[in-house]
């Protein structure tokens, strides 16, 4: 009995630390308030069609705010990461040959903690000498996308 009392004042006072969509903080990015500071970039950062098949792109959103964000998914997928010809035409879609269960899911960034995703971006329809703009996000959160240039 008593052990659950503790519970449920504890569950209190973490509730009581965790914004929600509804309050606009985890809901909205840097300009409409969204404390996350979304990054991408390409490792290697320079690298030749020849010798890659693949470029793996990492992509980091830290909590910036003093406070407990939950992000909520409507599935098991977080993020996306695309890539597209200069022209627009898309060329890959991270998630195209993946299969993510339908169950609902949430993730707690602490303050000053970082997350990171990380996805394998194939070369085989680029070209020497081409522009590819490389862009991931959030899935619900598209104030957190953030873009990089790929140029073999």
């Amino acid at each position: 009995m008593r052990s659950a009392g503790l519970a449920i004042i504890f569950v209190a006072a973490l509730a009581a630390c965790v914004p929600s969509k509804k309050e606009g903080t985890a809901g909205a990015a840097s300009a409409a308030g969204i404390p996350l500071r979304p990054s991408l970039r390409a490792e290697p950062g320079e690298f030749r069609l020849s010798r890659h098949r693949e470029v793996r792109v990492v992509f980091s959103l830290v909590n910036i705010s003093r406070r407990v964000l939950v992000l909520d998914f409507p599935t098991e997928q977080h993020f996306e990461v695309a890539m597209r010809t200069s022209g627009g035409q898309r060329l890959f879609l991270w998630s195209e040959d993946r299969h993510f269960a339908a169950a609902a899911s949430s993730v707690v960034i602490n303050p000053g903690e970082r997350l990171e995703y990380e996805a394998d971006v194939p070369t085989r329809e680029m070209e020497v000498g081409g522009i590819y703009p490389v862009e991931a996000f959030l899935l619900g959160y598209p104030e957190t996308t953030s873009t990089i240039m790929l140029s073999p």
